[in-house]
């Protein structure tokens, strides 16, 4: 498979292609803040310019970015829910690495596992 992309940002976009009003989004940008970069997950997915290796480097720091936020709200504030976009990163991220997938499914199965107390006397 032939991946290539341009190397300048393209803005604006000719409005003869399909991509009308899409401007490229530079990869480091895309690395550094996926969250403010991409509404969501599945815009990553059907991004123009960037190749499926790209996407996929996007994808993993996304995820990685959504996990340490569910963890430190865990920390912080356990009692409140964090709608974090963590599954839809990991749903998206499955079709260009299904192996990472699995494993940032699996660390956030056990990041959302209620903690046990233990009891003082419990401990005999």
């Amino acid at each position: 498979m032939d991946e290539t992309r341009t190397s300048a940002p393209i803005s604006p976009v000719d409005p003869s292609t399909e991509t009308r009003g899409v401007s490229e989004i530079p990869v480091v940008e895309a690395l550094a803040h996926p969250a403010c970069v991409f509404r969501h997950p599945e815009e990553v997915v059907h991004h123009p310019w960037f190749t499926d290796q790209e996407k996929r480097i996007v994808l993993l720091s996304w995820v990685r970015d959504e996990l340490v936020a569910e963890q430190l709200a865990c920390k912080a504030a356990p009692e409140l829910e964090l709608v974090a976009r963590t599954d839809a990163v990991i749903e998206a991220l499955a079709y260009y690495d299904p192996r990472a997938a699995d494993e940032y499914r699996s660390a956030a199965a056990t990041l959302r596992r209620p903690k046990q107390r233990l009891r003082p006397n419990a401990m005999h």
